[in-house]
């Protein structure tokens, strides 16, 4: 056993029976290895029920309280100890982060996972974040950035101090779980199938891929299909969007599901049409199955496609560009070049290297 060997994890991330994915996958992993290495785990997420998959984790969890205000009940009540604390999927630098270090002696691990806006903050939002650094900034020990980008936002949003702090871990997946698909499909005999896997929220821009689609000529249209999966609260608004442009037999919304792994080799492309991006696991996911992406040049997109090689990327926002790149993908005008891009990611971005990665943090943070 390690000395200082208990962790908290505090997600902001609600655990759902179905959606299993590579996030869940590297927690079970992390819990696992923590385990292996003589550490102590306790998770913490909000409004979740533990389902088979986390049957071995330390779960805490209720129907009511945010997962900050469940931590702090929590190690106020149990008076519990931790050395170490990560957070994932919470804002960096608010009075949480104070109000942990005045109840424990701990180290605190913030992963940042949070994309930015695609026009930048607002000079009242940008003042507000500098004055919650300048408040809460020492209580943070370690920055997790997720991504080049991410790390790069820090120190724009923050302060370049920031520097000596942040760590980049980029996001990792189950290669065993993605393969290449056996069987070379024809154009000539078979439809362009492409897959978007997101969260349905205005910001990933989904409703450009709906307006370009209806750009297209009868012809091309009729030589493809879009299959969407991820729910959200602006499904009602695409569904509503794909009736009225009458698209209903070539945009098919799939909902979440648990076996997405076993899916991606069943499309030609992926289509990502978002604003804002840290680091995307559903792009990554694809990647790993040897299948290309069309995506934006926001974030960290751009740090794992290669314009021509492994797929094609456009302005956001850009709906005719977006057009431009489906008619010549689907009037095989556009070609991408040989490259053992997919191989050298998939050696890249691994479940195992991510775990092992946190694993050493650890240890230099004790």
């Amino acid at each position: 056993m390690h000395k200082g060997n208990y962790i908290a994890v505090v997600c902001n991330y609600q655990i759902k029976n179905n959606r299993i994915g590579s996030m869940d996958r590297f927690f079970i992993a992390f819990n696992k290895a923590c385990i292996d290495n003589g550490y102590v785990v306790d998770w913490f997420f909000p409004k979740s029920k533990k389902n088979e998959l986390y049957n071995e984790v330390n779960f805490y969890s209720d129907i009511d309280s945010n997962v900050e205000t469940l931590f702090l009940n929590h190690i106020s009540k149990t008076k519990a100890s931790y050395n170490y604390v990560f957070t994932h999927f919470i804002e960096l630098f608010t009075p949480f982060y104070k109000k942990v270090k005045q109840k424990l002696d701990c180290k605190i691990i913030a992963v940042d996972h949070m994309s930015r806006p695609i026009d930048g903050f607002t000079l009242k939002k940008k003042l507000k974040r500098k004055a919650k650094f300048f408040m809460n900034g020492k209580y943070i020990d370690k920055i997790i950035a997720v991504s080049q980008y991410i790390k790069s936002q820090n120190l724009k949003d923050y302060s370049y101090t920031l520097k000596s702090k942040i760590d980049v871990i980029y996001n990792g997946i189950d290669i065993k779980l993605y393969h290449k698909t056996s069987q070379q499909k024809s154009k000539k005999s078979s439809k362009f199938r492409f897959i978007v896997v997101s969260h349905l929220v205005f910001e990933k821009g989904i409703q450009d891929l709906i307006y370009a689609a209806s750009k297209l000529d009868k012809e091309i249209l009729n030589s493809i299909i879009v299959d969407v999966y991820g729910e959200g609260v602006y499904k009602p608004k695409l569904m509503d969007l794909v009736t009225t442009l009458k698209l209903e037999d070539i945009i098919s919304f799939k909902g979440s599901v648990g076996n997405l792994y076993t899916l991606y080799n069943k499309y030609d492309f992926m289509i990502q049409p978002t604003y804002m991006e840290a680091f995307s696991l559903s792009i990554l996911e694809s990647l790993c199955s040897y299948i290309p992406v069309i995506t934006t040049l926001v974030g960290g997109n751009v740090e794992i496609i290669k314009n021509s090689i492994n797929g094609f990327l456009f302005e956001p926002k850009n709906i005719e560009e977006l057009k431009e790149i489906l008619i010549g993908v689907c009037n095989n005008k556009l070609e991408l070049k040989e490259s053992n891009i997919y191989k050298e990611i998939r050696s890249k971005y691994t479940l195992d290297i991510m775990v092992n990665n946190y694993l050493k943090l650890i240890k230099r943070c004790t």
